[in-house]
């Protein structure tokens, strides 16, 4: 598990120098599949697409980024790339103030999963979420209020992974209705499309549905477990997160805002 506490420059190098072994090693699985000018081309696409409306609209986490870069000792352009490739889909279900997803990881990307407890400075909210190592978003998180997320779909390679957008509202939101408030400020701005899934402490749980930044809501029907067995497990109440790697599995971590 990660420790990042502090600015969010400061959040990523905590991230980038615990784990730079794991994101040189995403790196060379992404470099692979490129010639000398491809790669040089789609690390420019990255940068000046996705990678710049992060900059622009979601400065916290482009600042975590840069953190993660910077510590690792990898480019900028090459993380927002791998950003830009990797998307999970996944399914969740909610039973009150208790949240299940269960996701499809790419085999490059099952041995650098892990969590993560975000502490920020001023002005932010602390979270605990399940991330990669090479990433600022979260596939899934809860944060100190109690607002759980998990990342459901995740589309528009074009666009900032919605995963960014996920782990801004963590770091925002102090209710359900001001974050998904946030959420549809952000995505306006940035883009990003997708499903979020949302829950509070109070069991109310709402579908974020996302399409080129334009937000539709609706209510999530409160359902019970999953037909696949849940890889992540989140307690809103407590601000638990369990994680496992695989359906069937036993749990890889388990972190909470308490320990």
């Amino acid at each position: 598990m990660i420790e990042a506490e502090g600015a969010p420059f400061d959040q990523g190098r905590k991230q980038g120098a615990a784990l730079r072994a794991q994101i040189e090693s995403v790196l060379r699985n992404v470099r692979v599949r490129y010639g000398w000018l491809e790669w040089y081309g789609a690390l420019r696409r990255a940068h000046t697409g996705p990678g710049r409306a992060q900059a622009c609209f979601l400065p916290q986490q482009h600042e975590r980024l840069q953190g993660i870069a910077r510590a690792a000792g990898v480019s900028l352009a090459s993380l927002e790339l791998c950003a830009a490739l990797q998307r999970v889909a996944g399914v969740g279900s909610c039973k009150g103030a208790r949240l299940e997803g269960s996701f499809e990881v790419p085999p490059e990307l099952e041995p650098v999963m892990t969590l993560r407890r975000s502490v920020p400075d001023a002005g932010g909210v602390p979270s605990v979420e399940l991330t990669a190592a090479p990433w600022a978003g979260c596939l899934a998180g809860v944060n100190a209020e109690g607002i759980a997320l998990v990342c459901l779909e995740d589309h528009g390679r074009r666009e900032p992974p919605l995963r960014v957008l996920a782990q801004d509202l963590l770091f925002r939101a102090r209710a359900l209705d001001p974050g998904v408030d946030h959420l549809r400020r952000r995505a306006a701005y940035a883009g990003g499309s997708g499903v979020l899934l949302l829950v509070d402490a109070t069991g109310a749980a709402l579908q974020a549905e996302l399409s080129s930044g334009q937000l539709r809501v609706r209510e999530a029907s409160s359902r019970g477990a999953l037909a696949l067995e849940p890889t992540i497990r989140i307690d809103t109440a407590a601000r638990t997160l369990v994680w496992r790697d695989a359906p069937g599995t036993e749990p890889r971590g388990r972190v909470s805002l308490e320990s």
